[in-house]
């Protein structure tokens, strides 16, 4: 269970003594006087009624009209270039991930899954599919910019008001609320490529009558995607900045052969000829690692940078007064999307064969295919040229009562939020492969002969001929969550500097997610798929406590205690989170803030209830490297059998003589773990907010969070490098480290023979690694701590009014600790850390009359490239700025012409990235120039 650390533990002594100690205070002014009653609402970060908005956290807002102005299109778009998002992310580059429809936000550089994002104050179910198959997030993708008031975002931990999750900040999106008048809103992008067109229109509108008002909005999108081949910086392998980077055309039809004279056959033959054309491929000669005449195209073209889009929301807010002190709600929303991608399968043959009409290089006939692949075009079987689809849906409502009672407010609320995602592509069967193979035609030296139809392999394929050999693959995955809240909120009694602030909240949660793949991808009929499930749900009961004590006239003690129990098969039980925070005001244009407390999360629930996760990998195993080089010098097998052994070391790579290897592939498989305990940490943050007029105020904000007992998954490369290291001597062999490692690797017997899970025949080197299988520890420690600033101010002049805000975040630590024990290492300038240090926005404002004109800058420092570790060199910053001018016409209409980096920047160039996109992936876009025009009409 966790333990809060005792400083914060008694935050409510605490607060207790400073109430006793602002109730005995003296007041020189003790008469009673009547004044007007203050509004309170709540601020996110806490629950508590203020008419102050600075807590003792950094709250940063972001309006619907600042997005506007800025040239955001989405709720995304927007919390993706906040300072704060520092830390790397997959994003819809990857479309062979477990998430390429969803986007992410990493604040931090903690990850996704350590930001709590809510609606209205409440949880957004998770994405259905975990980030790398690992960490469940929220899909920023499905929230409807229509429907959106502000963003609120709160530096560091909120475990004390929030709950789990809430470990890196808190992400709170507001929608709008009391609506006057209805306006249609619509907006053209396009981009200097003509590339990437993107439509969005919207309706939205209020009703009020004597009881009862209602708000809605209504959201159509459409985007375009967008394609490698869509930007000169990367539409060919020969926009690569490596001076060493060979530049040729892709192998991308092959039928592989180490017996043959060159590695490559059949492209004479059958490669876009006379009789057997091809759109794309053409003969090529590689001499290089002697490939010979080679079959392909440049495949740099096709990959995949946006997915086109389209979608349709809904969303409601309605208010019934029952009685003055009394009302009913109800709200939600309702997106509907799907998203296509770039899929460009490739078909992959690696059960080796003899085929008979080969000539061997020494002179016989007949010589071993050890595989053979081809690259298939998403064209050849789709309209589109788009092979990967996904449909997202979210249904998220709220519903309730809220009122006064005294000097308090109080509301119950009912909560429910579903995300369905459905998932759909091309990919190989085994029934294909046989296809591929045609009939057996006996053996040779235990290989099965076989004469393929290559005309068939290297020719045009249309959808009929792909589903010869694939079919489309499934995945059917859902999530949701259901709670249940009662809080209430005011003013227990008057101190002589003050009212003490109060409020109480309790919940029920229940939250579940079911990941279910296509049953032939389990059982093993589609080729080279593995397949992810994941089928579990928990409950958890909280109760949380928070209040704000005014010791004296501008010092509030602010104090905060929950405790969550988590009713699942996990081994959490219970978990104490605490916060005590102080805001003094000795002027009324200074604030100083400081809070410190403890914070926890629950493990995911694709860690505890994974049925199962595949994949496959590679590695260079050290323990046959040294077997194999004390083989090849005395002739000493071990307890290897030798002429087995001797076939293994064929492939040795003596390249470094002191770490030997010999290359292995293998499958891994990963299950969930039900005895995960909750991650646990602390949070402490600290700030001075300064305003010395209207045109100039700043505030600087330090945080600092440290979060332990990490769950990680424990990978099939460290499992075998711990086996390798306990065969060597530097762990006990006979201890449950070792021998726990030892349990987890099967390798190939001496007749290059294992199984899969399912029981299938695997093939391979004798004694290399078969199949590993990975798992989930809580084991690591992150440390990360910086500074946020921010400057802002208004002036108004007879040429107009001016409004300008520069914020920066500047990361100042990262360490880690990737084991319990291990060392804790400073990351922050590590070469490996490819997130940013620094990150930086400024906004320019100037209007006149009816006319609006917005700069905005956005800053990104500097980055790693890609050389080899301990030769990187950083690369320069990349800032972008967004151009909008607006002009009113009349009463009702309002035209905005916006330009999306307005310099058309490109990320750095990195002579050291010589691969697809030539620059990192999550750190950069190259989506460019981007021009819109908007138009607003009020009726």
């Amino acid at each position: 269970m966790f333990k809060s650390q005792l400083t914060f533990a008694l935050s409510p002594l605490v607060v207790a003594l400073a109430t006793s100690f602002a109730a005995s205070a003296e007041d020189a002014n003790n008469q009673q006087t009547t004044a007007e009653p203050i509004e309170r609402v709540s601020v996110t970060g806490s629950r508590l009624k203020r008419a102050d908005f600075e807590g003792v956290t950094n709250v940063v807002s972001l309006s619907s009209d600042d997005m506007v102005k800025a040239g955001f299109s989405s709720v995304y778009d927007a919390l993706s270039n906040l300072t704060a998002a520092t830390g790397a992310i997959i994003g819809e580059v990857e479309t062979g991930s477990y998430t390429p429809g969803a986007k992410e936000l990493n604040l931090r550089g903690l990850g996704a899954e350590y930001t709590l994002v809510l609606i209205n104050g409440k949880r957004m179910a998770y994405y259905p599919m975990a980030i790398n198959g690992e960490k469940n997030f929220v899909n920023l993708d499905t929230i409807p910019m229509a429907m959106v008031e502000r963003i609120d975002m709160q530096t560091g931990g909120a475990s004390a008001v929030y709950g789990s999750d809430a470990m890196g900040g808190v992400i709170n999106i507001i929608t709008k609320k009391g609506i006057s008048g209805h306006y249609v809103d619509a907006k053209f992008t396009t981009d200097t490529y003509d590339t990437a067109d993107k439509f969005n229109a919207s309706l939205v509108g209020g009703l009020a009558f004597d009881r009862w008002t209602l708000d809605y909005a209504f959201e159509f999108k459409r985007e375009d995607a967008l394609k490698a081949a869509d930007r000169p910086y990367h539409d060919s392998l020969w926009d690569s900045p490596s001076p060493t980077k060979a530049k040729e055309l892709n192998r991308s039809i092959t039928v592989y052969s180490t017996d043959t004279a060159t590695l490559n056959n059949y492209t004479r033959e059958y490669c876009n000829t006379a009789t057997n054309p091809h759109s794309q491929a053409v003969q090529h000669y590689i001499a290089r690692n002697n490939y010979g005449y080679s079959c392909g195209w440049d495949e740099t073209g096709d990959n995949h940078l946006t997915n086109q889009a389209e979608s349709a929301t809904a969303y409601f807010n309605s208010e019934y007064q029952l009685q003055d002190d009394l009302r009913l709600f109800a709200n939600g929303f309702f997106v509907d999307q799907t998203k296509k991608s770039d899929r460009g399968p490739l078909f992959f043959i690696g059960d080796p064969y003899f085929d008979p009409d080969l000539k061997h290089k020494d002179g016989s006939q007949g010589a071993v295919v050890k595989y053979a692949w081809r690259k298939v075009l998403d064209s050849e079987y789709t309209d589109d040229g788009l092979g990967r689809t996904y449909k997202d849906k979210v249904l998220s409502y709220n519903f309730g009562f809220e009122g006064e009672w005294q000097d308090y407010t109080y509301a119950v609320t009912l909560s429910r939020s579903e995300v369905y995602f459905d998932d759909s592509y091309i990919a190989a069967t085994v029934t294909g492969n046989k296809r591929f193979f045609g009939e057996k035609l006996g053996e040779k030296d235990g290989l099965p002969i076989y004469r393929p139809d290559y005309a068939f392999w290297f020719g045009a394929f249309d959808k009929q001929s792909i589903l010869e050999l694939a079919d489309y693959a499934t995945y059917d995955n859902e999530a949701y969550n259901t709670s249940l809240t009662a809080e209430i909120a005011g003013d227990l009694f008057e101190l002589p500097a003050g009212p003490v602030a109060f409020s109480a909240y309790v919940e029920y949660l229940k939250e579940g997610l079911e990941a279910k793949p296509d049953e032939r991808i389990l059982s093993g009929e589609f080729s080279g798929l593995t397949g992810l499930t994941t089928q579990g749900d928990r409950k958890r009961y909280a109760a949380a406590i928070e209040m704000a004590v005014p010791v004296m006239e501008g010092l509030d003690i602010e104090a905060a205690t929950r405790y969550d129990y988590y009713d699942d098969e996990s081994d959490v039980g219970g978990a104490v989170s605490s916060q005590l925070g102080v805001v003094y005001k000795p002027t009324e244009q200074l604030v100083l803030r400081a809070a410190g407390g403890t914070t926890f999360r629950g493990p995911d629930l694709d860690a505890v209830y994974k049925g199962f996760a595949g994949n496959f990998g590679s590695t260079a195993d050290r323990t046959l490297g040294d077997a194999c080089v004390r083989f090849l010098q005395s002739g000493d097998a071990g307890s290897y059998n030798a002429a087995a052994l001797e076939v293994t070391c064929l492939d040795t790579d003596r390249s470094n003589p002191d770490k030997p290897t010999v290359q292995a592939n293998y499958e891994s498989y990963l299950y969930g773990d039900k005895t995960l305990k909750e991650e646990t940490g602390t949070t402490f943050t600290a700030g001075v907010v300064y305003e010395f007029a209207e045109y100039l105020s700043f505030n600087v904000d330090y945080y600092d969070i440290t979060i332990k007992d990490k769950v990680r998954r424990l990978g099939a490369g460290e499992i075998l490098q711990t086996d390798y290291e306990c065969r060597t001597g530097r762990y006990d062999s006979n201890s449950t480290l070792c021998t726990n490692a030892a349990a987890r690797i099967t390798r190939f017997d001496e007749n290059g023979q294992s199984y899969d899970r399912l029981g299938k025949l695997l093939r391979g080197s004798p004694y290399l690694p078969a199949t590993v299988v990975e798992g989930y520890i809580n084991a690591s420690e992150r440390q990360n701590a910086g500074v946020d600033f921010a400057v802002q101010g208004k002036l108004d002049s007879e040429y107009g009014a001016w409004d300008y805000k520069v914020q920066v975040s500047q990361v100042v630590k990262k360490k880690e600790r990737v084991m319990a024990g291990d060392e804790l290492l400073d990351l922050l300038d590590d070469q490996a850390n490819f997130d940013f240090k620094t990150m930086a926005n400024a906004k320019l404002g100037w209007q006149y009359d009816d006319t609006a004109v917005t700069l905005t800058a956005i800053y990104k420092g500097k980055m790693w490239n890609n050389a080899n570790y301990g030769e990187r060199q950083r690369l320069p910053a990349w800032t972008r700025y967004n151009l909008t001018i607006a002009q009113q016409i009349g009463d009702d209409l309002r035209l905005q012409f916006g330009i999306n980096n307005l310099l058309n920047a490109m990320p750095p160039q990195d002579e050291t990235f010589d691969s697809y996109p030539f620059y990192r992936k999550g750190a950069y876009d190259t989506f460019g120039r981007q021009f819109s025009l908007r138009a607003t009409y009020n009726f």
